[in-house]
């Protein structure tokens, strides 16, 4: 793919790198710096062991210096006589009491979700996975997953080509000796956790069934090797059409490999910071996942290896709105009804019932589907 990306001309790529040899050398050059610094600057064990107890992380610490967790409950101290708090006691209460102000409030926050103290939650749960330390030496890498885009190509020549706007979704921290699957699993998408199939017939009926239920194959495509999962038994290969496809020269692309993501650790890669490789499920959701940062891995980060691949950042994320109380997030989405103004038309679940149900009976013909809002996930 050089010859589609050029990354030696842009310089937010970064040259190829084997993380196995970065691990080695790393590993090498830190395992002797104590005897060079000793030897560089001509100290003796006494005047080291005092250069560390001063200059070392420990002297850097400040009492009291602890971690603030947050609270889901948001629970106010009861003897603080703080006005400020009061009145952040009091707006709690009559959002929990009125429904009418807590909508007013939901609609002036109406762009955004923040989805803080759902991902402490999740980390932070009482289902504990246990503690497994990290093995050193180790690497630990960072990488950011791209909203799919999808770009319509202009087909005339005096047509503009809108060009694609790339947003980071998610980004994690993985270590080297993880293997390709344990990041997918982590990878949260709306096309995995969107319910296949038309409801408007039996609205009432809970959905059991997701997509990433029904269609469980998916690649990673990273340094010309498409890294295909295939655990279950109907997973498929989506790579080999492709692969197919490359063969001809004429393309200017590939030759292209494939070998199995189980079967591959972060560690047995060659990557380049900063370029852009793909991840595609669900048969033609495409994500653009980008390696940001690699750093050798110190005792500084966490050293359970069960909380691997853990997030290091959340993005804000827009929610589609019910477009007749303009309050409430969407949760249905529905085409081809003659009544609606727009097609498709998205309603929160109480105005899809008022709207379109009288005494349980659909009006008139129209599809209706589940619609999963995208700040349902980190």
């Amino acid at each position: 793919m050089e010859n589609v990306h050029k990354s030696k001309i842009r310089p937010w790529i970064a040259p190829k790198v084997n993380l196995k040899e970065f691990r080695d050398e790393w590993h090498e050059t830190l395992s002797t710096f104590q005897d060079d610094t000793k030897q560089t600057f001509q100290m003796t064990d006494e005047e080291y062991a005092k250069l560390e107890e001063e200059c070392g992380l420990s002297a850097m610490y400040c009492p009291n210096q602890e971690y603030m967790e947050i609270s889901k409950e948001f629970n106010l101290f009861e003897d603080v006589g703080l006005e400020t708090l009061r009145l952040q006691r009091n707006d709690l209460e009559k959002r929990q009491n009125d429904d009418q102000y807590e909508a007013l409030v939901s609609y002036q926050s109406k762009f955004y979700c923040y989805p803080h103290h759902e991902i402490i939650n999740r980390e932070q749960s009482d289902e504990s996975p246990g503690f497994e330390e990290v093995q050193e030496p180790e690497i630990l890498l960072t990488v950011q997953i791209f909203r799919p885009e999808k770009r319509q190509i202009a087909h005339n020549r005096n047509s503009q080509t809108k060009l694609p706007n790339f947003t980071v979704d998610q980004e994690f921290m993985v270590l080297g000796c993880q293997y390709l699957t344990e990041l997918r699993d982590k990878i949260e998408c709306i096309s995995d956790i969107a319910i296949p199939g038309e409801f408007s017939e039996c609205p009432e009926i809970e959905p059991d069934t997701t997509c990433k239920d029904l269609y469980k194959s998916n690649f990673l495509f990273i340094d010309d090797v498409f890294y295909n999962d295939m655990r279950y038994p109907d997973c498929k290969d989506y790579s080999k059409i492709i692969i197919d496809w490359a063969n001809d020269k004429n393309r200017g692309i590939g030759p292209f490999k494939k070998t199995l993501m189980e079967k591959t650790k972060f560690i047995d890669l060659s990557i380049q910071l900063g370029y852009p490789y793909v991840y595609v499920h669900q048969g033609n959701c495409e994500h653009m996942i980008v390696f940001s940062d690699l750093q050798f891995y110190t005792r500084h980060y966490c050293n359970n290896k069960l909380l691997y691949p853990m997030h290091c950042s959340l993005k804000n994320k827009k929610r589609i709105l019910c477009m007749i109380c303009n309050l409430h997030t969407a949760m249905w989405v529905v085409f081809d009804n003659k009544r609606l103004p727009e097609n498709p038309f998205y309603f929160c679940k109480k105005c899809y019932f008022s709207f379109n149900y009288v005494n349980n009976k659909k009006i008139g013909e129209f599809s209706a589907y589940h619609h999963i809002d995208r700040s349902k996930i980190l």
